[in-house]
């Protein structure tokens, strides 16, 4: 396979668009790769007497096919090649590859394989990290392995996209140890959102009849959790749009905190137990803020925790949605739905040794 005849229409590829490869430094690996020398041509085929395993060449029962460009035309084999469902999929929005199959295979061989086909390119390359364990490489071979099914199981599937998405800055090396996913699971899940969640379905029931209550008050407080809203909430499409899932998330729990800060400064347990208008006005509006502001703290949550965010939307009133239309918008479309008994979202369970 002459792959060097296509070398200059890689390099002009690569060079010219600039969403091709993601990160985009990952496009320096390629073009040093490519601009290094004249690519060599590749051999498709390995004989049978060297290599027993692989798939057989149609056209000559003694060799088998080289393993990448085996491999690789299973990508759009897998997408219907041949046949008419292949346009519907193809091509794909974004591959995503490790980072150290990117070059030659997937970066070189592959981007060629497709052009001498005449078959579009993949819009985008997403190339990806590995999770480190105390610095090194996960690896079986090693023994530095994390069965990550052991957490699900204990801690539920949520709780670890929440972990994995939060601690991975796509494209680069991310560190991953049971002490860090505690410290997350406990801090940002069981601490921050799970408290939150119970202080509002208590105290709503005690204090509001389990109704989310019309909000009357606007005063300082109501007015700094908006504007912390107002600051975070157009930020989080757009990270999630650049592959900053780690920062969403932290933006999300930033305004999580916020909200808490909120329900610590108004304090609707110490509000109910005046009688005075101002004060019973005061607490009605606390919780019909930490409702709605819950709802909204959900929304882009969502992608990365499915099942919490429904069942939150499900304990505050709120309904499920298709579209982010006026879904990240503040309102008072909670007011008087009917909030779920007190629950725990993120149980506390015993490590298991």
């Amino acid at each position: 396979f002459k792959l060097a005849q296509y070398q200059d229409w890689l390099i002009e590829t690569v060079e010219s668009n600039e969403s091709l490869i993601y990160p985009r430094f990952r496009s320096a690996d390629v073009l040093q790769f490519l601009k290094k020398e004249p690519l060599n041509d590749l051999c498709i085929s390995r004989p049978k007497e060297r290599l027993e395993w692989g798939i057989e060449l149609p056209f000559d029962d003694d060799f088998v096919t080289y393993v990448w460009f085996d491999a690789l035309t299973n990508y759009i084999t897998a997408a219907g090649y041949g046949t008419d469902e292949f346009e519907k999929h193809w091509p794909a929005d974004y591959h995503v590859i490790g980072k150290d199959i990117l070059v030659p295979p997937h970066a070189i061989y592959w981007p060629i394989m497709l052009k001498a086909l005449d078959i579009e390119l993949p819009k985008s390359f997403l190339v990806h990290g590995w999770w480190l364990s105390s610095g090194a490489k996960m690896s079986k071979s090693t023994g530095e392995v994390v069965n990550p099914l052991d957490l699900i199981e204990q801690f539920g599937t949520d709780a670890f996209r929440y972990f994995v998405t939060r601690e991975m800055n796509v494209g680069q090396d991310s560190e991953f140890s049971i002490d860090l996913f505690m410290s997350r699971y406990n801090s940002d899940l069981a601490n921050d959102l799970g408290n939150l969640v119970s202080r509002l379905l208590n105290m709503g029931g005690r204090y509001a009849e389990g109704k989310v209550p019309a909000a009357s008050v606007e005063d300082e407080p109501e007015k700094a959790l908006k504007q912390l809203w107002s600051e975070v909430g157009p930020e989080l499409i757009q990270l999630f749009e650049g592959f900053q899932f780690h920062k969403a998330l932290d933006r999300i729990f930033t305004f999580v905190s916020g909200i808490n800060k909120y329900a610590e400064t108004r304090a609707p347990w110490k509000l109910a137990k005046s009688d005075t208008p101002e004060d019973q006005a005061a607490l009605q509006t606390s919780l019909a803020y930490m409702a709605e502001a819950l709802r909204l703290a959900v929304v882009m949550l969502t992608p990365v925790m499915p099942e919490i965010s429904d069942k939150i939307r499900s304990l505050v009133g709120a309904e499920n949605f298709d579209s982010l239309d006026g879904q990240l918008q503040w309102g008072n479309t909670l007011e008087g739905a009917a909030l779920g008994e007190k629950t725990i979202l993120f149980p506390r369970p015993e490590r298991k040794a």
